[in-house]
């Protein structure tokens, strides 16, 4: 029965192993293929599921906001079978909706590791307000994927004994990333993946201010892991997302920027693996921060 429903979901690039469910949720850009390296870590004694979110990979559906793609996530987990307590890890935009969906479906939730997550106003920066604004938003992703791929295949030169080199070498591994360094024109944020970005920007001004203020209801174990040089989402807006949420760690993973999720994952698999066994027993995580 669990492979034909594994067959019959195109729009999950990764469900695999068996035991406690973990669901990866990816931001944007991105895709469920994102998680592959964690996968296989986490898949020897859990089963792990990262699907494609609407508007993103082969998912069929556009874009939607904080809310509604926690609602489909939901059901895609249900339709997948995935038995409850499950760890919804998030990163980024991802984190909001691993948040949404524990509020709005706890019975579901059992655990939460938040990687450079939105949840806070303080998390968005003008630069966020500016790629909600359709034009303006259109040119800034352009020019922001022609920046990004140059910068990357600079450093992607840099010898081995240099650590901006082995981190670009490391994030290319990603496939959302290697289609934005490998592409000519920036495929990777064109046509409807540019859209797909606009709307969730748009959703994600309109519906962080209710997310916040609902961020203290939460009753499950909560990690919020941050690298320390992470210039997407600052620092101190995770810090105010662990202090909001009742009994939440804060990880700060010193020298590593928004993608610590994809740098260090040794060490975000071991804490998924605590987080996981937090589900299962209910408990509370230990006071940290």
């Amino acid at each position: 029965m669990a492979d034909r429903l594994r067959a019959s979901l195109p729009i999950v690039p990764i469900d695999r192993g068996l035991g406690p469910v973990v669901a990866f949720v990816h931001g944007q850009p991105g895709s469920g293929a994102d998680w592959l390296d964690l996968a296989e870590d986490l898949s020897s004694d859990h089963r792990v599921i990262a699907p494609d979110r609407p508007g993103w990979g082969a998912h069929p559906r556009p874009a939607v906001g904080l809310g509604d793609n926690a609602e489909s996530l939901a059901r895609l987990l249900e339709h997948c079978g995935a038995e409850p307590p499950v760890t919804v890890v998030g990163h980024s935009l991802g984190g909001g909706i691993a948040l949404e969906l524990a509020l709005a479906r706890p019975e579901l939730v059992g655990s939460l590791v938040l990687i450079g997550s939105v949840g806070v106003a303080s998390a968005l920066s003008g630069l966020d307000r500016l790629l909600a604004v359709p034009m303006v938003g259109d040119g800034i992703l352009l020019a922001g994927s022609a920046t990004i791929r140059r910068s990357v295949r600079a450093m992607r030169r840099l010898p081995d004994s240099w650590r901006a080199g082995r981190l670009a070498r490391e994030a290319v591994r990603i496939p959302t990333v290697r289609a934005v360094v490998g592409g000519s024109g920036g495929e990777a944020l064109m046509g409807r993946a540019r859209a797909s970005f606009i709307i969730e920007q748009r959703a994600l001004l309109r519906e962080t201010p209710s997310l916040q203020r609902r961020l203290t209801l939460l009753r499950v174990p909560v990690a919020v892991v941050h690298g320390s040089s992470d210039r997407i989402v600052p620092l101190p807006a995770a810090r105010l997302l662990a202090e909001l949420i009742p009994g939440a760690e804060l990880v700060v993973i010193p020298g590593h920027g928004h993608l610590v999720a994809f740098e260090q994952r040794e060490e975000i698999a071991q804490l998924v693996r605590r987080y996981s066994r937090m589900a299962s027993l209910g408990g509370p995580p230990s006071p940290s921060g």
